[in-house]
């Protein structure tokens, strides 16, 4: 049988036949390939989670990208190190300007993040005020971290005169804005009653009542509501009598 003889929808079965076949073998030669080779390796390393399902998969895999966001900054002096009384190492000052900064960061209620910078936080927290004394502090504290030049007593003594200011407007803002306006009027909150409160799953006085008494009261709400519609229309009544237009006798 020679292809002219097929016809077009022959020839577009045995296409996508021979394409289905193929792509199944290529999956099932690239499993046993992989099998195999995890079978054969001798390395002490294997991949994390490799026998687990896809969930226990993705949580190990969550928690390993965590690792690279984890971030402490500890104390590095103790308050009663008797070793520092003696002879004080180079490196003292750089480290009681570090720790220094956690008295800062107590009189701030917002935590700062692990990476955020010291300089972008301080500004977006106090809100652009004390612009010149927030970068002379953020410049001081980065020449006590990262500046190789010395950083004596001298140095250290401009620093917490520094931090003592930036205390100050700390607390000022604490203030500032826990301190509610004086111009707001308060507002009276009404009390929401619970809705599994017990007492509104007790009946009303109504039934509670003996049935004359429970007759007598409907008896007395009707005769109400008639008087009452009695008068509206006794009012209505006058109000078109004096609404009619007067006719002038020529």
């Amino acid at each position: 049988m020679h292809l002219k003889e097929l016809s077009g929808p022959l020839i577009v079965l045995l296409l996508s036949g021979t394409i289905l076949t193929a792509t199944i073998f290529i999956i099932f030669a690239k499993r046993q390939i992989t099998r195999y080779s995890l079978r054969s390796r001798h390395t002490p390393h294997a991949p994390i989670g490799n026998s687990a399902n896809k969930q226990i998969k993705r949580e190990i895999e969550r928690r390993l990208n965590q690792v690279d966001k984890l971030f402490y900054e500890p104390q590095l002096l103790l308050d009663d190190d008797d070793r520092y009384i003696s002879h004080l190492p180079p490196y003292y000052y750089r480290m009681k300007a570090i720790d220094d900064l956690k008295l800062l960061e107590k009189e701030i209620p917002i935590i700062r993040g692990s990476r955020d910078s010291l300089r972008s936080f301080l500004v977006n927290y106090f809100s652009g005020t004390s612009q010149k004394l927030i970068n002379q502090y953020c410049d001081s504290y980065e020449h006590a971290r990262y500046d190789p030049n010395e950083f004596n007593e001298v140095e250290y003594q401009k620093y917490h005169h520094l931090l003592l200011k930036m205390i100050e407007v700390a607390k000022l803002t604490k203030q500032t804005t826990k301190s509610p306006s004086k111009n707001r009027t308060p507002t009276k909150k009404s009390k929401i009653q619970p809705l599994l409160d017990p007492s509104r799953l007790k009946p009303p006085a109504t039934q509670m009542m003996p049935p004359e008494t429970r007759n007598s009261q409907l008896n007395l709400s009707i005769a109400l509501q008639q008087q009452q519609l009695e008068d509206e229309n006794e009012i209505l009544s006058v109000s078109h009598t004096h609404d009619l237009p007067k006719i002038e006798i020529m």
